[in-house]
């Protein structure tokens, strides 16, 4: 205590020196949360409370931030647990981005949202992408701290972008499609498939040209359309056994590991699109075939 100060209270009685203590306010005023930006210092903000003129200590935590309201919001407010805290919980399902597509025409370009789930994926094997080739894929602006503001923003989902990483990969065609605007395109080609495909053209010309009238040679090419169908479904139905992550989808596996891995990486590597897109084209070859089929039976 400051000597002049403790001069004046030996003069004083204690019912006088209560009095110069004012009361406690009714409730702690609230105090603004602010977001911590990696350009401020991250050592502790004084705050003062106006109306009690005490001043408290408000720790900012780096890397413990929540989304509320499209708001990026410290998690823990104080000393806690010594500066510790809960880590951002990592929900796959969340949206962290919208992306125009790069397949549609500008009068009617579709934005398509980029979950957390894919994100992931696409930072780990086989494509494992750095914060440049991703950053392109989100279209993010290319600016001098692109890069940092980017994988701030990740660390915000719980997702860690590790700077100066090398793509495992070649980029192609499709790694430019996020897996919505890759299932979009699936789905078109596939009623393409069943809708233009020239089924009947291809299977009139195919029986023309290598199938006779005689009737073992008819017989021995229906044998091989079985053959070829048999085989076709097989395939067709592993396929529509896969359970690879893409999209909103989670799904139970039910294949062999063994087989499954092996679908999934054809399916990371093309963003969703290549299952999709072969089952269609086999659809197509079987119409091809049932239409083979008919043509033999009107021949025998």
């Amino acid at each position: 205590m400051i000597p002049q100060q403790e001069t004046i209270f030996q003069h004083l009685n204690p019912q006088q020196c209560m009095q110069i203590v004012p009361p406690a306010p009714q409730h702690f005023p609230v105090l603004p949360l602010k977001q911590e930006l990696d350009g401020e210092p991250s050592s502790d903000e004084s705050c003062s409370d106006q109306s009690s003129g005490v001043i408290r200590k408000v720790a900012r935590h780096k890397n413990e931030l929540v989304t509320m309201n499209n708001r990026m919001l410290p998690m823990v407010v104080g000393g806690g647990n010594g500066g510790g805290g809960p880590t951002p919980p990592t929900n796959p399902l969340e949206v962290i981005f919208s992306v125009p597509g790069r397949l549609s025409l500008l009068s009617s370009a579709n934005k398509y949202k980029v979950t957390v789930g894919e994100i992931q994926r696409r930072l780990s094997p086989p494509e494992s992408l750095n914060a440049s080739v991703l950053g392109g894929i989100l279209r993010r602006a290319k600016s001098k701290d692109g890069g940092k503001s980017l994988r701030d923003r990740l660390k915000t989902f719980g997702v860690s972008l590790p700077a100066g990483r090398r793509k495992a990969t070649n980029v192609n065609s499709l790694t430019a499609l996020v897996e919505l605007e890759a299932a979009t395109l699936a789905k078109d080609f596939r009623v393409l498939c069943e809708n233009e495909f020239p089924v009947s053209p291809i299977s009139n010309y195919l029986t023309k040209v290598h199938c006779s009238n005689d009737q073992h040679d008819i017989q021995r090419r229906k044998n091989m359309i079985i053959a070829s169908k048999q085989l076709l479904g097989e395939i067709c139905e592993l396929l529509s056994s896969d359970r690879s992550p893409v999209c909103m989808d989670r799904p139970q596996l039910i294949l062999d590991p063994d087989i499954q891995r092996h679908l999934t990486h054809f399916s990371l590597v093309t963003h969703g699109f290549g299952i999709p897109a072969i089952q269609a084209s086999i659809l197509a070859v079987t119409n091809c075939l049932n239409e083979s089929l008919k043509l033999l039976e009107m021949k025998s």
